[in-house]
């Protein structure tokens, strides 16, 4: 069963073997969206083309969740959306971790790895003070400039 954007459900027959590619064109084939356009989500967790539902412990009775991208927006080759008007390095770089746990681990313990690097990133970020994120800036936006306080990056 697919949750579709418009928060109606949309019964679709796969099997457990069947990629997240293959469940994107029977949407595509279903609702007109096209895949590229389409996020597939089980659980909170984007689904990657190259998997397979099994990869996911997805049952025959689970409910996906589809994101469409608006038209604005574009894939990149690592498979994120990006707005033409403006660059998300961080999208890109967890799915580049993402990419890479999946070469080394199992895909149920690389999705664990992964969301625990990605709350510790969270709460790491949320520590920081706005003195903290001045001097970052500062540091960042004049790096040549002379006698400034670079302890918080060591």
């Amino acid at each position: 069963m697919l949750n579709n954007y418009t928060g109606l459900n949309t019964p679709c027959q796969v099997t457990e073997d069947d990629k997240v590619s293959t469940v994107k064109e029977l949407v595509s084939e279903r609702l007109n969206i096209p895949a590229n356009q389409q996020r597939l989500l089980y659980k909170g967790k984007a689904l990657a083309d190259e998997h397979s539902l099994s990869d996911y412990s997805i049952g025959p009775d689970a409910k996906l969740n589809l994101v469409v991208r608006p038209v604005g927006e574009r894939t990149s080759a690592t498979g994120q959306a990006s707005s033409s008007g403006s660059s998300s390095p961080q999208g890109g770089v967890w799915q580049t971790l993402s990419t890479v746990l999946a070469k080394h681990f199992s895909p149920a313990d690389a999705a664990k790895v992964h969301e625990q690097l990605i709350k510790d990133y969270e709460r790491s970020v949320r520590q920081l003070s706005l003195d903290d994120i001045e001097r970052l800036a500062g540091r960042l936006l004049h790096p040549d400039s002379e006698g400034m306080d670079t302890s918080y990056m060591d």
